[in-house]
């Protein structure tokens, strides 16, 4: 399996080259076969990109993300009936009962929770917050009618970033946040897509407007892994710099454990989604996380 990952951030023409992807940069370039990539991410405002090589990226299941003039990612590519039993999959996604729906959300969200209480434990918070942390997931009830995700959040991300810490403001923090959170949907949509479902339906979101409603129903799992980057990389004053980008595109190398299994972050995601599509189809009744106390930042 490859891990390479191509950050395009220069201005260039990039197309296709026999099953290459070639980066002509004035009078210079590159080639890279595509079956050595795993993703690419085109940040620069002036990249020219030819329509044989999307489509050929979209045949070969590589993640595509499009970055805006800030270098932030605002979309994703992925290819449409990637999947030999797509018709399958769609009926079967249609058919998901709600009772399934609502108790894999309750298990997302306990897990979530569960995740936060590792890292403030990891981060020696006192006590008292990581004791009610664990009353609010012993509380999670089927769909979190009580909202005590959003609680435990709150509290969460004050005891982990400081008391004047707030998700909507504008800060070096947040940049992290948002921009780690986009390149693990990415990843996550590609999974999807390639399974046959289809990311607008989701088991708890379902904005009309969202395209992409299923990835943050199980993006949830994973939030931990960017915030505790975030926690040792950044400072409310920082500016995201571009190396920063690099490495939260990077992330997903990390390396988490299943089951006492070592696995790069991009391979958990396809594992657990598989956990995830088997429990809603009734094929198993496991269901399958990563051990929030293990993960390891070293993407070599």
């Amino acid at each position: 399996m490859s891990y390479k990952i191509i950050y395009i951030d220069e201005t260039a023409k990039v197309s296709l080259f026999l099953n290459s992807m070639k980066i002509t940069f004035d009078d210079d370039y590159i080639t890279i076969p595509l079956t050595d990539i795993q993703s690419v991410v085109f940040a620069n405002p002036n990249l020219i990109i030819t329509i044989p090589i999307i489509s050929k990226l979209l045949e070969f299941n590589i993640g595509i993300i499009i970055c805006d003039e800030k270098r932030d990612p605002i979309g994703v590519f992925y290819p449409f009936n990637t999947h030999s039993l797509v018709f399958k999959r769609l009926n079967q996604q249609l058919n998901w009962t709600e009772s399934r729906k609502h108790k894999l959300w309750k298990k997302i969200i306990k897990e979530k929770i569960n995740s936060e209480i590792e890292i403030l434990k990891q981060h020696n918070i006192e006590e008292r917050y990581i004791n009610k942390l664990k009353v609010y997931s012993r509380q999670v009830n089927l769909e979190d009618k009580t909202n005590r995700e959003a609680m435990a959040a709150k509290l969460y991300f004050r005891r982990l970033y400081g008391k004047e810490f707030n998700r909507d403001i504008a800060s070096g923090i947040n940049s992290g946040l948002n921009y780690g959170y986009k390149i693990i949907a990415s990843y996550i949509s590609k999974s999807l897509a390639a399974r046959g479902l289809i990311t607008q339906l989701g088991i708890k979101h379902c904005g009309g407007s969202n395209a992409f409603n299923l990835t943050y129903d199980f993006i949830e799992v994973f939030r931990v892994i960017i915030d505790n980057w975030v926690f040792y990389n950044l400072d409310m004053e920082d500016e995201l710099s571009m190396k920063n980008r690099h490495d939260l595109v990077d992330i997903v190398n990390v390396k988490v454990k299943i089951n006492n299994k070592t696995y790069r972050l991009s391979k958990a995601i396809e594992i657990i989604i598989d956990s995830f599509i088997n429990y809603l189809n009734k094929e198993s009744d496991e269901i399958t996380m990563y051990d929030f106390s293990k993960i390891n930042y070293d993407t070599e």
